[in-house]
């Protein structure tokens, strides 16, 4: 499986640009998976065309939440890509449903779900912010890829844990620590710590002053990630 970073507010390629926004491609045994499509279309389309993302199919659009940091390119894709079903969480906005109804077939993924063979959905979690997360089986163990955790990262994590009742290997994404000051956010790293997550890759709203805390916090267990970050698993 090859994960690869392709919008993201940090970036490990030169000739990439970063924006505030997050998008990510999973591929396995020939299928290709988009999560999220970023901010502005000018710089996924950029990004996309650096990292040779010359596809015009991609099987499964996987959308984290409604914010335009994570839904910005749509038309972009809608426009150049064929996708064969896209992955919502419950409670999505009209004008958003109609323009991906218009191009695609539309799943809602209210409760846990499966996607394909070792792809799920967490399933929308309940809050302000309808928001769902991936689930990637692995040899190595369960792979998390999150939006922005809205609910929670540690929340998300717990659940996947019990709901799959399988190893944590990796956390990727969006923690939304950015806001946060020491004193909350050490109960936060503490309350992953207990969910025996192995990895984290933190990326897009995690906040670099939360990431440089998580480095110390999780010695040797965390890895960068960002625009042009390609993972083998």
């Amino acid at each position: 499986m090859k994960i690869t970073g392709i919008v993201d507010n940090f970036k490990v390629h030169p000739l990439l640009k970063r924006d505030w926004g997050f998008s990510v491609l999973i591929e396995e045994n020939g299928r290709k998976m988009l999560f999220d499509t970023g901010n502005d279309y000018r710089i996924l389309e950029h990004n996309m065309k650096h990292l040779g993302m010359n596809f015009k199919n991609i099987d499964y659009l996987f959308l984290s939440h409604f914010h335009n940091d994570h839904t910005g390119g749509l038309e972009y894709i809608f426009e150049n890509f064929e996708i064969k079903k896209t992955f919502i969480p419950d409670r999505f906005p009209n004008s958003l449903m109609e323009k991906i109804k218009n191009n695609t077939e539309i799943v809602e993924c209210k409760d846990k779900m499966k996607i394909d063979d070792n792809l799920y959905s967490t399933g929308t979690f309940t809050g302000d912010i309808a928001e769902h997360s991936l689930v990637i089986k692995t040899d190595k163990g369960l792979v998390v890829i999150a939006g922005c955790a809205h609910p929670k990262i540690e929340n998300i994590l717990n659940y996947v844990k019990e709901s799959f009742s399988e190893k944590l290997h990796a956390v990727i994404g969006g923690f939304h620590f950015y806001k946060l000051y020491e004193e909350k956010l050490f109960v936060r790293l503490d309350k992953i710590k207990k969910t025996g997550v192995e990895f984290l890759l933190p990326s897009h709203c995690t906040g670099i002053e939360a990431i440089n805390a998580m480095n110390v916090e999780f010695k040797g267990r965390i890895i960068k990630f960002g625009a042009g970050t390609t993972l083998e698993i």
